[in-house]
């Protein structure tokens, strides 16, 4: 039996924990599968690695488990840049994914000091906040900071000097873009580039809220993710139907 995969990549310095219950409001025969990044969460026994591509090899290697299963990513903020790269690579083997979902970010190579792992948290802070990417409880909460921030600046260290369009052959599969109306860092005008380049685009979700809009709109992402990737699967059926011959006299 063929399984749909759908993979959920989280932002930086988060983990799994981002999509909890996701699994709830996606059909029940779908197998969802939400990935921790290297040094937290179900792979805290792994170190934090720094680098887009030995982080999209690691989490390919979770995931990807023969060709009866249909595969698809969706990735939040640095996520959403990551699964871009997975989804090269599995373009570049042969196995092309059936949808990407990327949500608050915009295919912009990230603005992010080279030597961000030698910030100071005094320094850090405001460059997540500019870019909508702090929970307030990083503010308030000194224990947290150390130990998240750390994995903030691996991940985001990861993502220093990375051009998602040096590879573009991501771009070529059935695209769903999500952010939040009110996020600085993923834009209307923004994500509209970002579409333009699109040959398979699907939809453009915007929703109240900032970078985190999707913790307070999950019920109403999973069901466009559901839409979406349900298209996508019905764009493959129909790709992979044979095709009958004709005959000219």
């Amino acid at each position: 039996m063929v399984t749909t995969r759908l993979v959920l990549v989280h932002h930086a310095g988060g983990s799994r924990l981002l999509y909890r219950g996701w699994e709830r409001l996606l059909p029940a025969d779908w197998e969802v599968v939400a990935l921790d990044a290297p040094g937290r969460g179900r792979a805290h026994n792994t170190p934090a690695s720094d680098n887009v591509e030995a982080l999209a090899d690691r989490l390919l290697d979770r995931v990807l488990t023969g060709p009866e299963t249909r595969l698809a990513l969706f990735g939040h903020s640095t996520g959403a840049a990551l699964v871009t790269r997975m989804a090269s690579k599995m373009v570049a083997a042969g196995t092309r994914p059936v949808w990407l979902g990327l949500s608050g970010w915009t295919g912009r190579v990230a603005d992010v000091p080279a030597a961000v792992r030698d910030l100071t948290d005094e320094k850090l802070l405001p460059l997540l906040h500019r870019w909508g990417g702090t929970p307030s409880t990083l503010l308030t909460d000194a224990g947290l900071r150390g130990q998240v921030l750390p994995l903030v600046r691996a991940d985001l260290e990861a993502l220093a000097g990375f051009d998602p369009m040096a590879d573009r052959s991501w771009l070529t599969l059935p695209l769903s873009l999500f952010s939040g109306l009110h996020d600085p860092g993923a834009g209307v005008a923004e994500l509209a580039v970002l579409a333009a380049r699109a040959p398979r685009l699907l939809n453009v979700h915007l929703h109240p809220g900032d970078h985190f809009y999707l913790t307070e709109h999950p019920a109403d992402v999973a069901a466009q993710i559901t839409a979406d990737l349900g298209t996508a699967l019905r764009w493959r059926e129909v790709q992979s139907r044979p095709r009958r011959a004709t005959r000219s006299d």
